[in-house]
């Protein structure tokens, strides 16, 4: 469904979930799910509970249904249609990430699934049931799921700068600013263990303290990524973490994030005519072989 079709009625029900794959001998495997209820052959998802985001609700739908711990990796096409069946307008919006399993957990059939099946992607799809679903495949297919996903984090909420008095760097988080920093631990540990970098700014440091505390990780601290760096030198920090390939989340501020952008064709064309990233949100950037090749809005 299009955006217009999605802008004409309310989201009513909002939902998350994932395409879980493993590597295979010939490429990604895939889990489907069969749902006796329906008697079809789907993806796990589920509707979000009460004050749960989106990553959240997907983690927790397809441990519920699958047995497997995942780790995500890019962002699938949203699927919204309607779920009205002939009452109250009523639109479904269901958000997707592709997943690699975790660890190689065993499926116990439960109350919603009776069998999950691993299919290489041409024979997952001749399995689908829904055009939809299909469709949610070959985007998956269409692009490299084996890639490293490297945070470009805005800070928490901070006290704004006409009221505080003190050194720009010492700058704190306001409360609410703490609690998105709380907030964040479950969302960026969704993307594995991840080397924790920041700003050396106070509101920097303090965003990303609890998610290593709770990783029990070391938080390095980064000048490149403090507000009035060279751009050069950030892009060239951000070259050098594609190239290393491992999992990175860089907490800076939102006047650097441009020029970190800028290090990627795919960052500046995500980056161009959006809106600017809300406090503790993050743009995801997904590296294979030091290059970029996804890019991603993380909201929490």
């Amino acid at each position: 469904m299009n955006a217009d079709a999605e802008q004409a009625a309310p989201i009513r029900v909002r939902a998350a979930g994932c395409v879980l794959w493993r590597p295979g001998r010939a490429g990604p495997e895939v889990a489907l799910i069969h749902r006796p209820r329906y008697d079809d052959w789907s993806f796990p998802k589920g509707k979000l509970d009460a004050g749960e985001n989106y990553v959240r609700a997907a983690l927790r739908e397809v441990r519920e249904e699958t047995g497997y711990p995942v780790v995500l990796g890019r962002r699938l096409p949203t699927q919204v249609y309607d779920v009205s069946f002939g009452g109250p307008a009523r639109m479904k919006r269901v958000k997707y990430w592709a997943a690699q399993a975790a660890v190689d957990a065993e499926f116990q059939p439960n109350s919603e699934v009776d069998r999950l099946d691993w299919l290489p992607v041409p024979r997952a799809m001749a399995r689908l049931t829904r055009q939809t679903d299909r469709d949610l495949l070959q985007a998956f297919a269409a692009a490299p799921v084996d890639t490293v996903p490297v945070i470009l984090l805005r800070h928490a909420e901070s006290v704004p700068r006409k009221r505080w008095d003190g050194a720009e760097p010492d700058r704190p988080l306001t409360e609410d600013g703490r609690d998105e920093a709380e907030a964040l631990i479950p969302v960026l540990s969704a993307y594995g263990d991840a080397a924790l970098t920041a700003s050396p700014y106070a509101r920097c440091v303090a965003t990303l303290r609890p998610t290593a505390r709770a990783a029990g990780a070391e938080l390095a601290l980064e000048p490149v990524l403090g507000e009035g760096a060279d751009p050069d030198a950030g892009r060239a920090w951000l070259r050098q973490t594609l190239k290393a390939g491992h999992t990175t989340v860089a907490c800076t501020h939102r006047p650097v994030l441009p020029g970190l952008l800028a290090e990627s064709p795919l960052g500046q064309a995500v980056h161009s005519g959006r809106r600017a990233l809300a406090p503790a949100e993050a743009w995801v950037l997904h590296g294979r072989d030091g290059s970029v090749v996804a890019v991603d809005r993380l909201r929490t």
